[in-house]
């Protein structure tokens, strides 16, 4: 699992994730159609104020680690 902000480029290692109980299955529903869906290459779980973006979440499914 990698987690990064978009906006510096680095990696977090030590993040807290809070969500409400419909964000939490919105998610869910999001991460079964990305890996039951090879066409699906990545889901966002948005939150917007009015027209503009507050939050974003963006799952994508990663290469496999070769051993």
């Amino acid at each position: 699992m990698r987690i990064m902000d978009y906006e510096t480029n680095r990696s977090l290692n030590d993040i807290g994730v809070f969500l409400t109980a419909d964000e939490a299955a919105e998610l869910g529903a999001y991460l079964m159609r990305l890996s039951s869906r090879p066409s699906v290459q990545r889901v966002h779980l948005s939150e917007f104020v009015g027209h503009r973006l507050e939050r974003e979440i963006t799952v994508a499914l990663a290469e496999p680690i070769a051993a």
